[in-house]
């Protein structure tokens, strides 16, 4: 009877742990997320910003090219309609101007030419867009290639948010005892662990004494160790 009661409240603050977790664990994914978040607002912000740049830039060179064009078609009317009413003229002063007149008849401005790349870069701006924006985004992310296991740490332990430091706390936490819980070696379990080949990691091992988290073995394994005072070097530290 008393082993059922004690296997009875582990699992009550086992599913109390549960509900903790969970909070706790959407807490930080919608962090996370806000961050990623906040990157693609910022970056659609200066995307959104350099095109509407660009659509200034070239509708103040259009507008200048029509106002121009206005201006020659106004001269070249003024010259039509002045070489028109002296031709109509009756009296003698036609012939007396009429030099001037064929002079100025025969006044011709260049074609207006097309203005060359006046449309919009729109393949400058929506070309490749979304892994240009992925690429960028790489600059604010990190692959770490150790995640620690929470579940199978020792109580004294606390992991950090992203699971890839531990520090030692001065009182044990209120944890569950679930089986994959260290409760007499001072161990933590990486989240994956490896069956073969040669694995290495730089280990940042702080700028006092203290411990550090040796990497997982074949079992996944990550074991504490004591670190001798560091001047904050990182550690490389090698398993077979």
């Amino acid at each position: 009877m008393e082993v059922f009661n004690k296997v009875k409240q582990t699992c009550d603050q086992t599913a109390e742990h549960i509900k903790t977790q969970a909070q706790h664990t959407e807490r930080l994914i919608k962090e996370e997320f806000e961050k990623l978040h906040q990157f693609l607002r910022e970056e659609e912000e200066a995307r959104i910003g350099a095109l509407r740049e660009e659509e200034e830039q070239k509708s103040q060179m259009m507008r200048k090219k029509i106002e121009e064009l206005i201006r020659q078609i106004s001269s070249l009317s003024d010259t039509i309609r002045a070489t028109e009413e002296e031709l109509r003229s009756e009296d003698i002063s036609f012939l007396q101007n009429y030099k001037a007149t064929i002079e100025r008849a025969q006044v011709t401005l260049p074609d207006p030419q097309l203005v060359s790349g006046a449309l919009v870069d729109v393949a400058k701006h929506l070309g490749n867009l979304p892994f240009r924006v992925w690429e960028k985004m790489q600059r604010i992310v990190k692959y770490t290639p150790v995640i620690l296991d929470p579940n199978t740490a020792h109580p004294l332990y606390t992991l950090s948010d992203d699971l890839t430091s531990v520090r030692l706390s001065e009182e044990p936490q209120q944890l569950p005892d679930n089986p994959e819980r260290f409760d007499y070696y001072r161990f933590v379990l990486g989240s994956e662990g490896f069956t073969s080949g040669t694995h290495s990691w730089d280990v940042e091992g702080g700028h006092n004494a203290g411990t550090l988290i040796k990497p997982p073995n074949p079992l996944g394994l990550c074991e504490v160790v004591p670190a001798a005072p560091s001047t904050g070097t990182p550690l490389s530290l090698c398993l077979d």
